[in-house]
């Protein structure tokens, strides 16, 4: 069985099109892994349930207290880009992940897919991990990375 290398990078705001325009960049081809999306996530009380994720997404962008995180597979298999994720923070920011194959979180493949991302987004605060999700808030984040692999 395959084990992901995971990456996250903090986005200092939370609006969809940084979302679209990262999948629109890396040849994403996005397959949902949930058929609605109840809010909010994890509670024995739903309030709404979002049919798609676009309906989420904006929802999320225009309420940004609220945490939630989701996840899509990559259908495109010539990416390296397995999976990707988007965790909504407490505190008004989001996290983009990213999985792709292998074991070395140090990889040269992982090592480059992770500074050309955080460049991309612009990211300050950003680490490599191993299939394990990252905390819903940024200050939270920021202790998270600093615990985990940041490359050079």
């Amino acid at each position: 069985m395959s084990q992901y290398i995971e990456s996250y990078y903090l986005v200092d705001n939370r609006e969809s099109n940084v979302i679209l325009n990262f999948i629109g960049n890396y040849s994403i081809v996005k397959k949902e892994l949930a058929d609605e999306y109840p809010f909010p996530q994890y509670s024995n009380f739903t309030e709404k349930i979002f049919p798609s994720d676009e309906e989420l997404l904006t929802f999320l962008e225009a309420n940004s207290n609220f945490d939630y995180s989701a996840y899509w597979e990559n259908e495109n298999k010539e990416s390296v880009i397995k999976q990707f994720s988007v965790h909504f923070t407490d505190d008004g920011k989001m996290i983009i992940g990213v999985a792709m194959v292998g074991n070395e979180l140090n990889s040269k493949e992982s090592v480059k897919l992770f500074k050309e991302i955080k460049n991309y987004l612009n990211s300050s605060i950003a680490c490599i991990t191993s299939e394990e999700p990252p905390p819903t808030n940024s200050i939270e984040f920021a202790d998270f990375c600093n615990e985990r692999f940041i490359p050079v």
